[in-house]
């Protein structure tokens, strides 16, 4: 592949980068300090302002109201939003990418039409509905249930960590139709609407981290929704539900390399403001080392992103253990560069009043989110496995 920016793609980057500096970081420690309440008007506000560059249509077809621009292209608009405001990235992804991409994959034109233009407007707010509180790691694990009766389906069950859920107008929810079909072809995605009856948001998690990005539980009792809100073919839904953790996780892996280069920036300019002994910190080797570390991690990340971005592009066989790769590797880089960070700023890097605190607590969920860095390693381990004759 090659790693020159086109023309078009320099431009989405210099265009986001002046964009969300202006727009989006100013926001950022509010975010991360507001209340639950204040919270989910503010991420409401950024959607809508993402909508109104283009952000939330990169994914989607012209006819909805996107620009159907490739991978590498939103990565690199996603790494700029990352960089300035990682909550508003992972809301905007849960949206516009969790609940729109399936949707763009597998739904009918019908559903396509209702949501689409809603949700790359910022105008409806989707969310994704898989993980439960038995069933993390182990999604096949769920035990939401959908039962057929007539032309209606009766949902039961309940769903945990779900970003958005708070402020979102439609959910995409797995359930088992047929349990003892297995997850291959027993298990089916319902778009579930906030308004339906027995459809029911807990309350707001307190989380370490991207706190500007709501997540509460959803709890579904005999939830009754018409046989059009089926995504897809019955009984498909868990495999529609793999195919679209496989952009979660070049997401996830995006998400965590706009962190790390914020951390990079905020500890290099840090560093030479910073004085000791009569001089600049940055001419200490000890802090040089953390810099170079820093730059060396986040340029392998982004290679990293843009290469699995690449593969899902041109459907290359590999292209889902390229995924896991980037996240893995992107977010334990992440993780680490923020501690570095916190440490080049000493004392003041445990203080909120410097962004470093807030990323250093927002870095974690990298290792967490869209396939813990276990499960990442399973499946690398396993495709290597594979290949040993």
């Amino acid at each position: 592949m090659n790693y020159t920016l086109n023309d078009v793609q320099k431009s989405i980057k210099d265009n986001f980068s002046t964009f969300c500096n202006k727009e989006l970081a100013p926001r950022a420690p509010l975010l991360d300090a507001a209340s639950h309440e204040e919270v989910q008007v503010l991420i409401r506000e950024n959607i809508k302002k993402l909508a109104a560059i283009g952000y939330l249509g990169m994914a989607h077809d012209e006819k909805y109201g996107g620009s159907n621009l490739d991978l590498l292209s939103q990565a690199i608009a996603g790494e700029e939003v990352a960089r300035t405001c990682a909550s508003t990235f992972l809301s905007a992804g849960a949206s516009n990418g969790l609940f729109g991409v399936p949707l763009k994959l597998f739904g009918t034109e019908e559903q396509k039409s209702k949501y689409l233009p809603g949700i790359i407007k910022g105008d409806i707010i989707g969310s994704f509905g898989l993980t439960e509180p038995e069933a993390g790691s182990d999604a096949a694990a769920i035990k939401t249930t959908a039962v057929q009766k007539g032309n209606e389906w009766i949902i039961n069950g309940s769903k945990t960590f779900i970003t958005n859920a708070p402020i979102a107008d439609v959910c995409l929810i797995m359930a088992y139709n047929d349990k003892a079909a297995g997850p291959g072809s027993g298990v089916t995605a319902f778009l579930v609407e906030k308004d339906t009856p027995g459809y029911v948001v807990g309350k707001p998690f307190d989380k370490l981290g991207f706190r500007g990005s709501p997540t509460a539980e959803i709890f579904l009792e005999d939830c009754k929704v018409p046989g059009s809100a089926v995504l897809g073919q019955v009984g498909a839904g868990f495999i529609q539900a793999m195919q679209t953790l496989e952009y979660g996780r070049i997401g996830m892996a995006t998400v965590s390399l706009g962190i790390a280069v914020a951390c990079m920036d905020y500890a290099n300019s840090y560093s030479k403001e910073r004085k000791t002994f009569g001089k600049p910190i940055n001419r200490y080797q000890d802090i040089s080392f953390k810099l170079a570390d820093m730059m060396i991690m986040t340029d392998i990340s982004r290679m990293l992103i843009l290469k699995a971005a690449w593969a899902k592009e041109v459907n290359d066989p590999e292209s889902a253990i390229l995924a896991s790769c980037a996240k893995l590797f992107a977010s334990e880089s992440a993780t680490k560069i923020a501690s570095m960070a916190v440490q080049v700023h000493g004392g003041y890097g445990y203080i909120k009043e410097y962004p470093v605190e807030r990323l250093y607590r927002d870095a974690k969920l990298g290792e967490i989110g869209e396939g813990a860095s276990e499960i990442q390693r399973v499946l690398i381990a396993k495709s290597i496995l594979s290949k040993v004759h």
